[in-house]
């Protein structure tokens, strides 16, 4: 029984860790016989010290791809939107009873969802305000619901509450930030822990921390976990920080 729930936690794991050396491999192929997936809107998104420029473009590149499947399918994108939450949600009884891979894997599936209703959009020159304003009301639910997720599991300790805590109130202090600097004309640049970021190292420590456990030794439950949020809650609330400043200056500089 302990080797089928250890086969049982490995297995999203693994199905990541296939899915991504698979995409780095084949995005290599054509960096070296086509060249760069180039995209107008990736440009505007500039590499940091966490997320590099070969990672997101090729996670664009195979959006890209999978949105010309969705399209011949007849999938508009708002039901990609909604299917993104859907799927995001079910993130969350699985993470609260424990199954963090699994919960991971479903957080990611839904966050590809979201990345292809925009790209269907474009392509299918439908992008307007409405849905714009749709999915930004959507991702913040989807920001949020893996970390309920946590609350309900890490219930017992007030010390992982807290740490949980601390990464939701930067998650989304750095979404509001960015928010209002857009709707206030202006457009502060780089910033550590965008939603992509934040989303892949949550997915990492939800990837990882179950199948670990010789950490199981020290006294908070999954550690490694806690520490990856601790890490997301850090550096999100020191990049709204710097957010906000440079937002200020900018407003600045800009005048009434």
């Amino acid at each position: 029984m302990k080797h089928l729930d250890m086969v049982a936690e490995l297995l999203p794991l693994v199905l990541v860790l296939v899915l991504a050396l698979g995409l780095f491999a084949a995005y290599g192929v054509r960096l070296v016989f086509v060249g760069r997936a180039r995209d107008a809107r990736l440009q505007h998104e500039h590499p940091t010290l966490l997320l590099g420029r070969f990672p997101m473009e090729a996670f664009h590149w195979a959006m890209r791809l999978t949105a010309s499947g969705f399209m011949r399918l007849g999938v508009t994108p708002d039901q990609l939107t909604y299917l993104s939450l859907l799927t995001t949600a079910v993130a969350v009884p699985l993470i609260a009873t424990g199954a963090f891979a699994w919960g991971a894997f479903a957080m990611l599936v839904g966050s590809a969802c979201d990345a292809l209703d925009g790209i269907v959009a474009r392509r299918q020159g439908v992008s307007s305000d409405a849905g714009e304003v749709l999915d930004a009301v959507v991702d913040r639910y989807a920001d949020a619901l893996p970390l309920i997720g946590l609350l309900f599991y890490f219930h017992e300790s007030r010390f992982a509450l807290a740490v949980v805590v601390l990464a939701w109130q930067g998650s989304f202090a750095v979404s509001y930030v960015r928010a209002k600097a857009e709707a206030m004309g202006v457009a502060p640049k780089g910033g550590l822990m965008r939603r992509q970021e934040r989303l892949l190292y949550v997915g990492i420590g939800l990837l990882l921390g179950p199948v670990l456990p010789m950490w199981n030794l020290l006294p908070v439950p999954r550690p490694l976990t806690l520490g990856v949020l601790g890490f997301v809650g850090l550096l999100s609330n020191v990049a709204a920080i710097q957010l906000t400043r440079q937002t200020r200056e900018l407003l600045i500089q800009k005048g009434p």
